[in-house]
């Protein structure tokens, strides 16, 4: 089992999804304004479902039956096609405290900041702390680096930001009582994508001496402080030397596809796979394309998951989830061996998945002209709806934080008659 490790991650987050439709999120504006700094994030790993369902680990005394791992990190140990690129996404961030009184005419609160990666050549400026363009509330003036301030701060938000159309957040009500942001807060994803590459929710947060560990963070502790000051020959603001450290929880039910070519189909037709989309279906109907979801998050500081209740998820488009979680303009070619691939999507109340492959079809006879055969048959497409309560024993409708795997078998479903082309397209079987 590996440990939480403090590293100063390329950190975290994602979307090098191969979908054409998720586009990166534009580098900063020259309008931003920009701090340096050092971030580390981690997650739990998924709960495999296979056959049978486990039991639920998002229970409120949920701790991570493994630990928590790196989020760059957490598809090494699967030999996906296309894993997930975790390392360069931007952290959508709410930097929360207790004002005192008459504080908030001095101080941003809450300062909703992102926490963008930005190549460079030194490991130093890595990560900038981000202030979005915009005009302060009641103000004609923009944010700046001076609106972020030395002190003790709560982290509130969630990855990747371009997943999403924006964020908002309130304070927590106990009992209909207001309640200060050391015990909590409502976060609201606005227009997330049901369809998207692992979102995740902050479940803790620390500051830390270095980049090595960080002993004292735990989920369910939101708290982190900033030591900021000026560096350089233009004096620009820094934040330092602090690395801030992060956990995360799934939002989402992520799906592993292992696919093959039927071996004996393939010693005469050869498969190049281009597409792979993936929709969803609820006990009601299609699901929407975007969701606005909502967690309720409660400080315990003691390593529970903070995460009150049910995740509340709320259509906020209603055109259907078709999207795409691999795209090959090229063709990757499969072989009767197992190829993994993998996609994320919203599990409220997903009862059926419907998985449409598209590929092209070539034959056997290898020439220095057609190193891949002959094309026999180009933009194949074959779809397979699957009900989960028929895949897996218990399951009638997905759960978040859950990976359903899959096993599929391109093979014909006619008798084949090598000297014409195929007569059909090939079926995708469900094993």
């Amino acid at each position: 089992m590996r440990r939480l490790m403090g590293l100063m991650i390329s950190l975290m987050m994602l979307w090098a999804c191969s979908s054409d439709d998720e586009v990166a999120e534009a580098p900063a504006s020259a309008s931003e304004h920009e701090i340096p700094i050092a971030v580390s994030a981690s997650a739990s790993l998924f709960e495999d479902v296979t056959e049978e369902p486990f039991a639920a680990r998002r229970a409120t005394e949920w701790t991570p039956p493994t630990g928590y791992y790196l989020y760059e990190k957490l598809y090494e140990d699967e030999s996906y096609v296309l894993p997930p690129d975790l390392s360069q996404s931007t952290i959508d961030l709410f930097m929360t405290h207790d004002a005192a009184e008459g504080e908030a005419t001095t101080v941003v609160n809450p300062l909703h900041v992102r926490l963008r990666y930005s190549p460079s050549a030194t490991t130093t400026s890595q990560w900038k702390l981000s202030l979005p363009n915009v005009t302060l509330p009641e103000s004609d003036t923009k944010l700046t680096e001076d609106d972020v301030k030395q002190g003790k701060y709560y982290a509130y938000g969630f990855v990747p930001r371009d997943a999403a159309d924006d964020a908002s957040i309130a304070k927590l009500r106990i009992d209909n009582v207001e309640q200060p942001w050391s015990k909590g807060a409502v976060l609201t994803i606005h227009g997330l994508k049901s369809i998207a590459t692992d979102p995740c929710v902050i479940i803790g947060a620390k500051e830390g001496p270095d980049k090595d560990h960080c002993d004292d963070l735990k989920a369910g502790d939101f708290q982190f402080s900033l030591d900021t000051g000026k560096t350089g020959e233009e004096g620009h603001k820094v934040i330092n030397p602090n690395y801030l450290y992060f956990l995360f929880d799934h939002l989402y039910s992520a799906f592993s596809i292992s696919m093959r070519v039927n071996g004996t189909y393939h010693k005469i037709r050869h498969i190049k796979l281009k597409k792979i989309y993936l929709r969803t279906e609820t006990t009601t109907g299609t699901s929407p394309s975007k969701t606005n979801v909502t967690i309720t998050l409660q400080s315990n500081g003691i390593g529970n998951n903070p995460i009150v209740g049910d995740v509340k998820y709320e259509p906020n488009d209603d055109t259907p989830t078709d999207r795409l979680i691999y795209n090959n303009s090229v063709g990757y070619s499969l072989t009767d061996e197992y190829s993994i691939f993998l996609g994320h999507f919203m599990p409220n109340s997903v009862s059926k998945l419907i998985l449409t492959s598209v590929y092209d079809v070539y034959d056997t006879n290898i020439t220095p002209e057609h190193p891949d055969g002959n094309l026999i048959r180009k933009d194949c497409s074959a779809t397979n709806t699957m009900l989960l309560s028929e895949l897996f024993s218990g399951q009638s409708v997905s759960h978040r934080g859950w990976k359903y795997k899959v096993r599929l078998t391109i093979k014909p479903t006619y008798l084949y008659v090598l000297s014409e082309p195929d007569l059909d397209n090939p079926t995708v079987t469900v094993e």
